[in-house]
C-alpha cells in the first residue's frame, strides 16, 4: 500500500508510469479484454465472470486495491470500478463496450455490468449502488438508476487508479519554518485539546475549530495533534464559492487518501463563507478540522463544534522566538531582543514575519533594530479606520520643553515598554501582576503646552505608530454605540501594534456620577468599560486631559504615568522662543526679552506666531524676519482666542502694530 502521510500533511504519492500500470494490473484486465471480446459471440459466461471478479478481490498494493478498501465497495462496485477503468484506459475495450452497449466510447452503463458480470437483463445487481453519494456516484459522472445511463470515470478516480496520486487546487503546502523550534504553552495547550476532540469524534461529523490571531500556531498545534494519533491529514484552501458536487469530490479525494482535512481561509473569503464551507466539507468528510479567525466562532455551523484557542506567547516565550529566528539572520550589535519582546507583541508568525519586512526594507546586508523596528511597523500596518488619525512623529526629547520630572517620566514611559520582558519574566513580576500589564498614561496641562508632541516622541523613540482618536466619531448617545466604537479600536490597534493617543479623554473619564436616571447610569458604563479595555491592551495608552481633576480618582490610580505639562514659566518661554525659528531662517535682531516678559504664552502659541511671521516676511520679499512681523503674527494670535492686543501690551513695539 502506498504511504499517504509524511510531515507538514503533504503525502509521499507513489507515482508509477503507465507501463507499470499494467503490469499491475495486466492479468485482471487483459482478462476482462478477453472476456468482452468472446462475450460479443457467446454471451455472459459464469465461470469467467467469476474468475475476474475474484481477481479483483484478491488485487492487494495496488491504487485501485486500496480505493476499495477506502470504500469497503462490495463485488458489483469493483467490477463497474474494473470496467470503467479498462474503457477509460485501452481503446480497444472502450469500442467493444461501445458497439456492444451503445455507449459513448470511455463510458458504461449499469447494463453492460449487470449483463457482463451477472448475466442478467435488469439493475438489479447495481441498484443499491447507483444512489446519490454512493461509490460509484462519487467515481463516475452520468451515474442514475437507469439502464442505459452512460457512466464516465471521473479524472480524480482515473488518475488515482493510475498512479496513486490525489491532487486538487485547493490542497496546499504547511511552510517549514527554517529556524528551530520553540516550545509555546499556547501551542502546547492547544494540541492537547485538538487531540482530545480528535478521540471523542474518530469517526463522527465534527469541527474542530481552532480558532485565533493569524500566525499564532494553529495550523502546527492541528498538525502536532494530527501526527501524534497517527492520523493522516490533508491542508485545504478555503473556497469563497462551492457547490454540492465540488464538496463531493473533494471528500471523495479525502476519502482516497484516507487523511483529515485542515482547512484555512484565504483573505479574500469571508468568515461566514469559510464556517459553511467547513460546515458542508464534514457533512461529507466527518472530522472536520478549520482555522478559524477569532470572528470566525460567531457563525453557528449544524455540525457538532468544538472551540480551541491559541493566545499569544508570553514575553519570555516572544524573547525566545525573536532570539530563535534572528539566528537566521546577521544583524548589528545594537540589535536588543529584550527590548523587541518589550514592545511589539507578536504571534510566532508575526515575528517571522516582521523580519522578512525588515529584510527587504533594510539597505545593508546586516539588520540593525531601527530595521526591524521599521519591519516590525510595517508588517503589522493594519487600517484603523476613520476613527483614529495616524500622527507622524518627527520631534526627539530634545525638541521638547518640560520640566525636568516631567521629561523624566517621559522617557520612564519609554522604559517600561523597553524593558518589560527583563522586569516581568527576567525579574519575576508576571507572577504579581494577573492583568494590566498595559502601559498606560495620563497627560495633563493647558492646551498647548505639549502633550501631542511629546506622544509623538514617545512613539518614535520606540519606533511605533502614533493613532490619534477622535472622540467625536467614538462617544455616540446611543446606547451601547460607545462600547462597540472602542471595541473596534482596540480591536484594530492590537493587531497594529500602534500608540493609541485619546485627547481630551476627560470626555471619556470623567468623575462617575451618582446614578440618578438612565444617563448616568452608561455613562458610568462606559467609563468603566474604556478602563478595562486599556487594562487588557497589550500596548502604550496615552490619555490628555486639560484638567486632571475631571477624573475619576479610581481611574488615575490605575494608570503607571501621570505627567504634568503646566503652563511655560519665563525661562521655558525663553527656550520656546529661541527653539522655535529654524537655523535656516535669517532674523533680523529679534528681541526674546521682550517677547518672554511680555506675553504669557504656550509653546504651541509661539509654533503659530513663528511661522505665521515666517509667512508674513515671505510676502513682502522680506530677507528676513523682523519683530514687525511677529508683533503682527502675535496680534493674530491674541485675535484667535478673542482677545484684545492692547497698546499697552505691546509696549515700545507699538507703532508696528500701528502701521
Amino acid at each position: 500500500m502506498a504511504e499517504k502521510r509524511v510531515p507538514f500533511g503533504i503525502f509521499k504519492q507513489c507515482l508509477r508510469m503507465c507501463t507499470d500500470l499494467f503490469k499491475e494490473y495486466s492479468s485482471t484486465f487483459s482478462a476482462l479484454t478477453d472476456y468482452i471480446e468472446k462475450f460479443k459471440e457467446n454471451g455472459y459466461d459464469s465461470e469467467a465472470a467469476e474468475s475476474i471478479s475474484s481477481s479483483l478481490s484478491a488485487l492487494q498494493n495496488t491504487p485501485m486495491s486500496d480505493m476499495f478498501s477506502a470504500f469497503d465497495a462490495n463485488g458489483a462496485e469493483r467490477c463497474a470500478v474494473a470496467l470503467g477503468a479498462l474503457v477509460n484506459f485501452d481503446r480497444r475495450a472502450a469500442s467493444a463496450v461501445s458497439s456492444l452497449f451503445g455507449v459513448p466510447e470511455g463510458s458504461i452503463t449499469p447494463e453492460a455490468v449487470c449483463e457482463l458480470f451477472f448475466g442478467v437483463c435488469d439493475i438489479f445487481p447495481l441498484s443499491g449502488n447507483l444512489i446519490e453519494y454512493s461509490l460509484l456516484d462519487r467515481l463516475f459522472s452520468g451515474v442514475s438508476a437507469s439502464w442505459n445511463a452512460a457512466m464516465t470515470l471521473k479524472p480524480l478516480a482515473a488518475q488515482y487508479i493510475s498512479d496513486g496520486v490525489v491532487t486538487d487546487g485547493a490542497f496546499t503546502l504547511l511552510e517549514e519554518s527554517k529556524a528551530g523550534s520553540v516550545a509555546l504553552e499556547s501551542e502546547d495547550r492547544a494540541e492537547k485539546e485538538i487531540s482530545s476532540a480528535l478521540e471523542k469524534g474518530i469517526s463522527g461529523r465534527r469541527i474542530i475549530a481552532v480558532c485565533g490571531e493569524e500566525g499564532s500556531g494553529r495550523k502546527t498545534a492541528a498538525v502536532r495533534a494530527l501526527e501524534g494519533a497517527n492520523r493522516d491529514y490533508v491542508i485545504i484552501s478555503a473556497e469563497e464559492r462551492f457547490d454540492k458536487q465540488r464538496v463531493k469530490d473533494l471528500s471523495t479525494k479525502l476519502f482516497l487518501l484516507g487523511a483529515v482535512p485542515v482547512i484555512f481561509k484565504e483573505k479574500n473569503v469571508s468568515d461566514e463563507s469559510f464556517i459553511r464551507f467547513a460546515d458542508a466539507l464534514s457533512e461529507e468528510a466527518g472530522c472536520v478540522i478549520a482555522i478559524c479567525s477569532e470572528n470566525a466562532a460567531e457563525f453557528t455551523p449544524s455540525a457538532e463544534t468544538v472551540i480551541v484557542k491559541t493566545q499569544l506567547p508570553s514575553l519570555d516565550e516572544q524573547y525566545r522566538l525573536w532570539e530563535n529566528e534572528l539566528s537566521l539572520y546577521e544583524t548589528d550589535s545594537d540589535v536588543n531582543i529584550s527590548e523587541l519582546a518589550g514592545e511589539f507583541s507578536f504571534t510566532p508568525g508575526g515575528i517571522k514575519k516582521a523580519l522578512r519586512f525588515a529584510d527587504m526594507l533594510s539597505d545593508g546586508k546586516t539588520l540593525g533594530m531601527a530595521d526591524i523596528k521599521n519591519g516590525c511597523c510595517r508588517s503589522a500596518n493594519y487600517d484603523m479606520g476613520h476613527k483614529a488619525v495616524k500622527i507622524n512623529c518627527v520631534f526627539t526629547i530634545d525638541d521638547i520643553v518640560l520640566p525636568e520630572q516631567s521629561k523624566r517620566l517621559l522617557l520612564a514611559a519609554c522604559d517600561q515598554v523597553r524593558f518589560r520582558h527583563k522586569v516581568y519574566d527576567g525579574w519575576g513580576f508576571s507572577k504579581k501582576i494577573a492583568y494590566g500589564k498595559s502601559v498606560s498614561m495620563v497627560f495633563t496641562g493647558p492646551p498647548g503646552t505639549g502633550k501631542t508632541m511629546a506622544a509623538q516622541i514617545i512613539a518614535g523613540r520606540l519606533g511605533l505608530d502614533l493613532y490619534k482618536i477622535s472622540l467625536a466619531n467614538v462617544v455616540s448617545k446611543y446606547i451601547g454605540e460607545t462600547e462597540k466604537n472602542l471595541d473596534e479600536i482596540f480591536e484594530k490597534a492590537r493587531k497594529s501594534k500602534v500608540v493609541l493617543f485619546f485627547d481630551e479623554a476627560d470626555v471619556l473619564f470623567s468623575k462617575r456620577t451618582e446614578v440618578k436616571d438612565s444617563n448616568d447610569k452608561y455613562s458610568n458604563m462606559e467609563s468603566a468599560f474604556l478602563l478595562q479595555k486599556i487594562e487588557e491592551y497589550n500596548g502604550i495608552v496615552i490619555l490628555a486631559t486639560n484638567l486632571v481633576s475631571n477624573f475619576d480618582e479610581a481611574f488615575k490610580r490605575r494608570m503607571k504615568l501621570i505627567i504634568d505639562f503646566p503652563f511655560p514659566d519665563k525661562k521655558s518661554r525663553e527656550m520656546l522662543w529661541h527653539r522655535a525659528f529654524p537655523k535656516e531662517l535669517p532674523l533680523d535682531n529679534i528681541d526674546y526679552d521682550y517677547l518672554v516678559n511680555n506675553f504669557e504664552l504656550t509653546g504651541s502659541n509661539i509654533k503659530n506666531i513663528a511661522l505665521h511671521s515666517a509667512f508674513l516676511a515671505a510676502a513682502e520679499s522680506s530677507e528676513s524676519v523682523g519683530m514687525k512681523h511677529i508683533l503682527s503674527a502675535l496680534k493674530n494670535e491674541y485675535s484667535k482666542s478673542g482677545k484684545s492686543f492692547t497698546k499697552e501690551e505691546a509696549g515700545e513695539y507699538f507703532y508696528y502694530i500701528a502701521e
